[in-house]
């Protein structure tokens, strides 16, 4: 792999409401855990957590901070706002990924603060930031280190009443399958990427797989959110859960 991605980390659902959408995904049979706030950047969050990978459902607390282009996708509407790929080592991934010639930046050390009922738990992470366009079909795409793996589950929080277990697909629009092909590849390699004629398969081996489909493809699937995801190429907000 070009740049040491690993698999799906997280996906990450931008709200304007974060109380509200807790709300929602408890009646939809998740157990949420408490909110919690990234120290360096102005964003907050709560986690649904599985054994494998979670679902980041991320919102606004400082609008004075860095808030990693949240305001600017909010701006045009809620949903699907970005990927996290797993990343081992997040200096091995960014010096791979110089070396490759791609578009990276330094690691950032990244805080979230997290008040329990009988503790605080502070989660530490590194974050590399991609360019554009190593993600086309995805509205933003970062590698995420976890730098305190043993403290991002906590016990019953992976007791979802509704059975759910992991992600099982993420669903990105591409309006250039040549221009996709070409960018994964570099990010990825070709090992990780399947073309087909209308649509291309990005597979880790484990975890989620990623399915990016032509806008005609999303329009015969019912999507409506074409025209409102702030992107380099229009972005479907897909998630399908494994039980």
């Amino acid at each position: 792999m070009t740049a040491k991605v690993g698999r799906v980390d997280h996906p990450v659902v931008a709200v304007r409401d974060l109380e509200k959408a807790r709300e929602q995904y408890r009646k939809l049979g998740f157990v949420v855990p408490p909110s919690g706030k990234h120290r360096e950047w102005g964003t907050a969050n709560v986690c649904i957590m599985f054994p494998k990978d979670y679902l980041e459902i991320r919102g606004v607390g400082d609008p004075t901070k860095f808030l990693a282009g949240l305001d600017e996708f909010l701006a045009h509407g809620e949903g699907l706002s970005g990927v996290a790929f797993n990343s081992r080592s997040a200096m091995e991934s960014y010096e791979e990924g110089c070396g490759s010639g791609l578009g990276i930046s330094p690691p950032r050390h990244l805080n979230r603060r997290l008040v329990l009922e009988d503790r605080t738990l502070d989660l530490h992470f590194e974050t590399v930031m991609l360019e554009k366009e190593f993600y086309p079909g995805l509205t933003h795409a970062n590698l995420c280190e976890h730098l305190t793996a043993d403290e991002l589950r906590q016990p019953g929080w992976l007791d979802h009443p509704n059975g759910a277990l992991s992600f099982e697909r993420l669903v990105g629009v591409v309006t250039d399958m040549d221009l996709a092909e070409s960018a994964y590849n570099r990010l990825l390699g070709p090992e990780n990427l399947r073309r087909e004629a209308d649509r291309i398969w990005l597979d880790f081996g484990e975890g989620a797989d990623i399915e990016l489909i032509s806008p005609q493809e999303a329009e015969e699937r019912g999507d409506e959110q074409l025209v409102s995801c702030p992107s380099n190429s229009p972005a479907e907000s897909g998630e399908f859960f494994k039980d």
